[in-house]
């Protein structure tokens, strides 16, 4: 894919580098670390600007794959990479309001 076809049609590109994160799992050396986190610092600020734009909803049922442990991981890393502390992200959520609502919840019972 030429980089013209990244800029016409970011969807398919994006949907190619998802396919090629999930073939990496089993070989993660396979993914350069520096290429991995300019993919998540790019995904990260395109989820935040499609919440901002009133997109919340979380990973698809079931966590898309993710597990408990995958996610604590990378939200210890980059609380800790951003010198965030839980205690302010808390603090943050309860004086805006950002958090996803109890219908939004995943757990929550559906009507």
């Amino acid at each position: 894919m030429s980089s013209s076809d990244l800029h016409d049609r970011p969807a398919d590109a994006l949907a190619g580098a998802a396919a090629a994160l999930l073939q990496a799992i089993d070989d993660p050396d396979s993914i350069a670390d520096a290429d991995l986190r300019a993919l998540l610092a790019g995904a990260l600020r395109l989820y935040a600007a499609k919440a901002e734009t009133g997109m919340r909803a979380p990973l698809p049922p079931g966590g898309g794959g993710v597990t408990i442990t995958d996610a604590m991981l990378l939200t210890t890393d980059l609380l800790h990479s951003l010198n965030v502390q839980l205690f302010e992200l808390s603090m943050w959520q309860a004086m805006t309001g950002n958090c996803i609502a109890p219908y939004q919840r995943v757990d929550a019972p559906q009507s």
